[in-house]
């Protein structure tokens, strides 16, 4: 024997066929903007902070090559009576220099580590999103053709009429009670 369902509202299959269809228009516009958000993620940290933190290496680079002919300018042309002149500002200034080189290499490798995780994370979310795109595709399609199919057969079964039964009255006030009913025993003879 078959299951048996309880259905008080037919307009209601109709009604969750409209809901899952929205549903669908709502998903696919919500995925693609997490596409397009991703693919911007993407572009910066491959592009624009590979290319910012190589440059400010080069340039820190330099930097240290600069402030280290500094110094031994500053050594040569200050030396005095053979003893080794205080250059506190040149060593000051190849500290900071080097100091830059350090963050920069830091900020190159951290971009490098968080260009791989991202990488990974929009593959991840792209096998994900062609599984959800699929089922948007085709199983959500078919579960609203499923309830569009339950809702015409219920609509039909409910339009039948039962032999031997008048014709449903319309209008519930002016319907006269049919035999066999709680309302009939009225019409009974005693």
């Amino acid at each position: 024997m078959g299951r048996a369902a309880r259905v008080t509202s037919i307009d209601a299959l109709d009604t969750l066929s409209v809901a899952l269809q929205r549903f669908r228009d709502d998903a696919s516009m919500a995925v693609e903007d997490v596409a397009v958000a991703l693919r911007r993620v993407l572009e910066w940290i491959h592009h624009d902070r590979k290319d910012h933190w190589t440059q400010e290496l080069r340039r820190s680079s330099e930097a240290v090559s600069q402030a280290k002919l500094q110094l031994q300018q500053a050594k040569t042309s200050r030396k005095v009576a053979g003893r080794d002149p205080s250059c506190i500002d040149e060593e000051r200034a190849l500290a900071r220099a080097k100091r830059r080189v350090e963050i920069a290499e830091q900020k190159v490798r951290a971009v490098q580590h968080w260009a791989n995780a991202l990488d990974r994370a929009a593959d991840e979310f792209q096998q994900n999103r062609t599984r959800f795109d699929n089922w948007l595709d085709t199983d959500l399609p078919a579960a609203v053709a499923a309830l569009d199919r339950m809702s015409r057969s219920l609509e039909s079964y409910v339009s039948l009429a039962t032999p031997g039964l008048p014709e449903p009255n319309k209008n519930v006030d002016n319907a006269e009670p049919v035999p066999n009913t709680p309302n009939a025993e009225e019409t009974k003879p005693s």
